[in-house]
């Protein structure tokens, strides 16, 4: 093995360097892992935009190896490792809590007010040709799960963590809005969960198409006539029992009250950056209605892997694009110029 590795860095905002830089050095509890795919999500393009903020921690700094959905293989272990091996496939969680304020000790690391982010706040990610990671937020996946579709565990895993907020019942009309990558795999985690009809909501034709094809009952095209109208034609006028609002959109947000029957259930997973939805609080007081937020993945890692590994989730339906580690920058701006086909890009780094 070399000592140099091909590294993606953003330098500063707009500043994207393809590097010969050195593999890291890992600690005696950490392994070295050889990256295979990474999967681009719409904070790295906020990342290399500047635009990055955690309400609770701060904002992403530069100099940064961006990368945070990936997969790859355990190439060397450090000393006090026994429980991984060196050939082992496997993921890592985006987060890395400190493991002993009140909220790691509750189980609610994603709130860790220590946390660090892997490829976003304060610890290179996986757009490199390796990358160093603690055992205790590793997991490992089976030989018939193809790095690809591995590399997609990690929005799996956001993705069922909201939808299993919403406690769904086997008579729920579930509704996603949203049909980027997180609302098509909340689409797969709402039938996961029972749901009796899934309604996916996009303005998207091909992201509707997907939808159907990951096991949408209902899909509608917000762009083509009255919501709310659209809702009572798929419901029988009955409205939703339940929705994911996977957009970050503020109007959509504010829309979703509308479409939930009385006692209904929402759950926020999008991030608005920034900007502020104006919600009706007299409806959610008078229509009983439950309202969640979702941040992160955390505890459901191996239950989401277990569901890849049975063949009850897709993800390879959702890669439409690829590009080399290279070509990174080209993905970026792909990704910023909103191609109608564009779902999920991924970048190999093999």
């Amino acid at each position: 093995m070399g000592k140099l590795m091909k590294a993606v860095q953003f330098m500063n905002a707009y500043d994207l360097k393809y590097n010969n830089i050195a593999i890291p050095t890992f600690q005696e509890d950490e392994v070295l892992i050889k990256v295979h795919q990474v999967g681009i999500c719409a904070t790295d393009l906020e990342i290399f935009e500047g635009n990055m903020v955690y309400f609770q921690t701060g904002q992403s700094t530069f100099p940064i190896i961006p990368g945070h959905e990936w997969s790859g293989e355990i190439v060397a272990i450090g000393e006090a490792v026994t429980d991984f091996s060196v050939g082992d496939r496997v993921v890592g969680e985006t987060t890395l809590p400190c493991g002993k304020c009140a909220r790691c000790l509750q189980g609610r690391y994603n709130l860790c007010p220590h946390r660090i982010e892997c490829g976003v706040l304060a610890k290179n990610g996986a757009c490199a040709e390796y990358i160093t990671y603690p055992t205790h937020v590793l997991h490992r996946f089976s030989s018939h799960v193809s790095y690809e579709e591995a590399s997609l565990i990690e929005p799996a895993a956001v993705a069922y963590r909201a939808t299993g907020k919403l406690n769904i019942k086997p008579n729920d009309h579930v509704a996603v809005m949203g049909g980027g990558p997180i609302g098509l795999l909340a689409v797969q985690m709402a039938k996961v969960f029972g749901a009796n009809k899934v309604t996916l909501i996009d303005m998207n034709e091909t992201r509707l198409q997907v939808g159907k094809e990951l096991g949408a009952d209902y899909v509608i095209n917000a762009a083509r006539g009255d919501l709310l109208d659209q809702v009572k034609q798929v419901t029988n006028n009955q409205l939703f029992s339940a929705m994911v609002e996977a957009t970050g959109n503020t109007i959509a947000i504010e829309n979703s009250l509308d479409t939930l029957i009385p006692g209904g259930r929402l759950c926020l997973i999008g991030l608005c950056g920034g900007k502020k939805a104006t919600i009706n609080t007299d409806l959610v007081v008078a229509n009983d209605l439950e309202l969640h937020g979702s941040l992160g993945s955390p505890n459901v890692w191996n239950t989401v892997i277990s569901l890849l590994e049975d063949g009850k989730i897709n993800t390879r339906r959702l890669i439409t694009h690829r590009f080399a580690l290279g070509q990174f920058g080209e993905a970026l701006h792909f990704m910023g110029e909103k191609d109608p086909s564009c779902i999920k890009i991924i970048v190999d780094v093999g």
